[in-house]
């Protein structure tokens, strides 16, 4: 512990989780203790531990988590008005490119295939005998002419109200689902966190506890020294003054055991409030068969298809009609007309032949993936149009985190990152930073970020969580030393350095900063001796014998 920070901690206010450093001080007053009680008199120099600046690499990281997430993801929709025959996965199975997902039975459209082949026979028919008789439908030519608009019109306007309703149900549809999920997606994950936060609380709770008995034991065991040192008559003086540092002490960990309660009910409450929410979301769940607007679109929907039939087939017999001709001249167009709605029923029977043989072929993943949502079941008549499944890439993937406010600044697209999932690790690289701030369940302002995983396989799993260790900043062959020798106060950064024997208080300015070892930009050179901790009674200014510490890299 270095001395600066048994100054500032004996004294510090109480603040959550600082146990860990009131712990700190205990050790090194007990330390001093016994030091001072079992050290005899000599005239040696004191000892410190000191280690080397020396040139190394350095990389600052910052460390987060967050959610694995599929960056491709492609929602299929039914082709056809079709009962669904079979489905080839469910939800969370893997699948290939050019899989079979859903298969259709193709009844239907191989009867409205032949219906549409028995039109086209029946118009090209009728526009024979339509042509035959084109000098006897004079009149019915001049009524069928005046009735067109209106019926062109109602065919719009029919086509446009199917086509609206089409819409209407697919996006309804599609927001139940994603309501549902994200609202029971939502609340799971805030209680896992909340839960997560409660255990290191109550592991803090624990720590705290232990604390105050070693304090409470060391009290009495000081206590008792004092009383029999004054029964001997002898200086009581420096154990008095150990005696009041650990009431101190012990008076903190008491507030801090105090406050850990606090935080303990409030996130009690808070999971409470989180259960109730979930059972709240699960019990508002609806879908697309059991949702009255749906059902009555849907009844809306086939009504209007069939009057929109009705329509179509009277216009075609009304152009028909209208395009005859009374005369010779007349005769010729019309039978160009006629050729023309040949050519019409043609087309219509080409498209019923293109649906049938998309029902045949059922609907295939155009991408190798994982299946994320599906909204139907075998025997489900589907529409053409709705949504059915969805299959999110598990190639493509990568974890959106979150990052504080201490530490957005510092990403940086396309720096490299570790990512760890189970027992997995990949690397990643940082694909997008987002450009709004979010709040996170405690109210503080995070960014997100996109950290893509470059080497993907079958092992990730979606939507499970990831931790992630980004390096934001690398400094190569730098004078470092150990991050525990730096010590920063409200003006200054310094190190400890013993110079011919002696301690010196040396000012440095500081560059990347790692875990275990910080840059030196000003004020260190290789080969300076700096000291991690400064020994209780040990200031600079004063003379020492210097130690080796580690040189482990």
């Amino acid at each position: 512990m270095k001395k600066r920070n048994v100054k500032q901690l004996v004294g510090m206010s109480s603040k959550k989780k600082k146990w860990i450093i009131v712990g700190a001080i205990v050790v090194v007053i007990v330390v001093g203790a016994i030091s001072v009680s079992g050290r005899k008199q000599t005239d040696s120099l004191p000892q410190v531990t000191v280690e080397q600046a020396k040139k190394q690499d350095v990389t600052s990281r910052v460390e987060t988590s967050g959610t694995v997430e599929s960056l491709k993801v492609k929602t299929y929709f039914s082709p056809v008005n079709a009962t669904i025959s079979s489905l080839g996965y469910q939800t969370g199975d893997l699948v290939k490119k050019g899989d079979t997902l859903v298969a259709f039975e193709t009844d239907s459209l191989e009867q409205d295939n032949e219906k549409s082949q028995l039109n086209k026979t029946a118009t090209v028919s009728g526009s024979k005998d339509t042509a035959q008789k084109a000098v006897e439908s004079a009149q019915k030519v001049k009524d069928a002419q005046a009735e067109l608009p209106t019926l062109e019109q109602n065919v719009k306007n029919y086509q446009e109200y199917v086509a609206s309703l089409k819409t209407a149900i697919a996006d309804r549809t599609r927001t139940l689902a994603e309501d549902s999920s994200k609202a029971s997606s939502d609340i799971s994950m805030a209680l896992t966190k909340a839960q997560a936060e409660l255990a290191k609380m109550q592991e803090n709770m624990s720590s705290l506890t232990a604390l105050q008995q070693e304090q409470e034991a060391k009290i009495t065991e000081l206590t008792a020294e004092i009383s029999e040192t004054k029964k001997e008559g002898g200086d009581t003086s420096e154990a008095e003054h150990q005696l009041n540092n650990f009431n101190d002490a012990l008076k903190q960990t008491k507030n801090q055991i105090k406050e850990q309660q606090n935080y303990i009910d409030e996130q009690n409450d808070v999971i409470t409030q989180l259960n109730v929410q979930q059972i709240e979301a699960q019990s508002n769940v609806k879908d697309a068969d059991s949702d009255e607007q749906i059902v009555a679109w849907q009844n809306e929907l086939e009504d209007a298809t069939t009057k929109l039939s009705e329509l179509q087939a009277e216009l075609s017999e009304k152009k028909t009609v209208a395009e005859g001709s009374s005369d010779a001249e007349l005769t010729q167009a019309a039978k160009n007309q006629l050729e023309a709605t040949d050519n019409l029923a043609e087309l219509e029977a080409a498209s019923t032949q293109e649906l049938l043989e998309k029902g045949r072929q059922g609907i295939k993943a155009d991408f190798a993936g994982i299946i994320s949502k599906e909204e139907i079941s075998e025997g489900t008549t589907a529409t053409q149009g709705m949504e059915l499944v969805t299959v999110s890439s598990n190639e493509e993937v990568a974890v959106n985190v979150s990052v504080s406010k201490y530490d957005y600044d510092k990403l940086k697209e396309g720096q490299k990152a570790s990512i760890s999932i189970a027992s997995h690790t990949y690397a990643g690289t940082v694909s997008s930073i987002s450009k709004v701030a979010q709040t996170n369940e405690k109210g503080a302002p995070v960014i997100s970020a996109k950290i893509k995983i470059d080497n993907p396989d079958e092992s990730i799993f979606l939507g499970v969580e990831a931790k992630v260790s980004i390096e934001t900043d690398t400094a190569k062959d730098v004078v470092c030393v150990p991050a525990s020798a730096v010590n920063t106060a409200t003006d200054s950064t310094f190190c400890y350095v013993l110079k011919d024997g002696v301690i010196t208080k040396q000012n440095i300015t500081t560059g990347v900063t790692a875990s275990d070892y910080i840059e030196v930009e000003k004020g260190l050179k290789a080969g300076d001796e700096v000291i991690s901790e400064l020994p209780e009674g040990v200031e600079a200014g004063m003379k020492a014998e210097a130690v080796s510490g580690s040189t482990e890299e």
